[in-house]
């Protein structure tokens, strides 16, 4: 168990101990190991936790009864970039390669990764990952579309995609925008949202 707010250092302790000496402490516990604890320590734990700190259960939520669909999902974002370096893209002139192609391949598989990055995102296998770039005057927009068969949606897979995509962009063009004390003046990332999510069932074709 690990103490995750009050004034003493995270440590792994039993937890019974916890409530002992360190009241007014917060206690992370996953759902399983509360389980273990049987129903009247359990409920001791809880109503001990409710005068003496927080109690918080940890785990992931159980979709055994959602249906497997179609689910579908379009993020975009982008990188505010100087117009000179937007140009050198264009022209093919960045030091360390096209940046799209790259940052096509960070996007795709970092949406594959997903569930190891964000705690409760569950496993999904994806049925396809597409990166798009457009290039304006003085930003490049990326948009990460993600389609699966599965119990529960695709956005968070979509949102991580076009976020490392950006973030790989920034990393192949950093060269050009940082200032005399290596500072990034004007240079960020923004607009990073869901566009669109979609549900429908496995047998109807796309609308397409």
């Amino acid at each position: 168990m690990r103490i995750i707010n009050g004034p003493h250092p995270i440590k792994t302790i039993g937890i019974y101990e916890i409530f002992t000496q360190y009241p007014r402490t917060s206690l992370l516990v996953s759902s399983r190991q509360l389980q273990t604890l049987g129903p009247s320590a359990s409920q001791g734990l809880s109503e001990r936790a409710g005068t003496l700190g927080t109690l918080i259960i940890m785990g992931m939520i159980d979709i055994t009864s959602k249906k497997t669909i179609v689910r579908e999902a379009r993020a975009s974002g982008r990188i505010i970039l100087s117009p000179e370096t937007v140009q050198k893209v264009r022209d093919d002139k960045i030091k360390k390669g096209d940046p799209r192609p790259v940052a096509e391949i960070a996007g795709m598989n970092a949406a594959k990764e997903t569930s190891r990055l964000i705690p409760h995102c569950h496993q999904i296998p994806l049925n396809t990952v597409e990166l798009n770039f457009s290039l304006g005057k003085d930003f490049i927009e990326a948009s990460c579309f993600v389609k699966a068969e599965a119990m529960t949606g695709v956005e968070m897979e979509a949102l991580v995609g076009v976020s490392i995509a950006l973030a790989t962009i920034w990393d192949m063009v950093k060269y050009l925008e940082k200032d005399e004390g290596g500072q990034y003046p004007s240079t960020r990332i923004s607009d990073i949202r869901v566009i669109e999510k979609v549900k429908r069932p496995v047998s109807q074709p796309d609308a397409s």
